[in-house]
């Protein structure tokens, strides 16, 4: 088992992850939605900043905070083996690449590390 300076190169097995992952990708358009969609009707200005973030860039820190976590090694290296859900970092950033709210919250431009350009899409 490496040290723990060589966790990210951690891999987990798509096949056993691939149902979560894609629910994640799911869920979070459809919690996307829910407080944008709010906020529209109660014709709130989109891009308003709030402690200098807008309202989508806060729901993406939201989301991102919600899987903090702390894991020791043997720990981690069990969960890939044989959890159905990515580690913590994996959900997040895989979700939020794959969706395209995501990169225009945060100006990137198509193509780059956390703004695919090719996204992968639940319908």
């Amino acid at each position: 088992m490496p040290d723990p300076e060589h966790l990210p190169l951690l891999k987990v097995n798509g096949k056993l992850t691939l149902a979560e992952n894609n629910a994640n990708n799911g869920g979070l358009r459809i919690a996307y939605l829910a407080p944008m969609n709010t906020l529209a009707a109660q014709k709130h200005p989109a891009d308003e900043k709030i402690d200098g973030y807008t309202a989508s860039q806060r729901f993406f820190l939201s989301f991102a905070q919600l899987w903090c976590q702390n894991q020791n090694l043997r720990s981690a290296w069990q969960s890939a083996a044989a959890d159905p859900h990515s580690p913590a970092r994996g959900r997040v950033n895989s979700a939020v690449q794959n969706f395209d709210e995501f990169g225009k919250a945060f100006g990137c431009t198509k193509g780059q590390p956390m703004y695919a350009a090719n996204s992968c899409r639940v319908r």
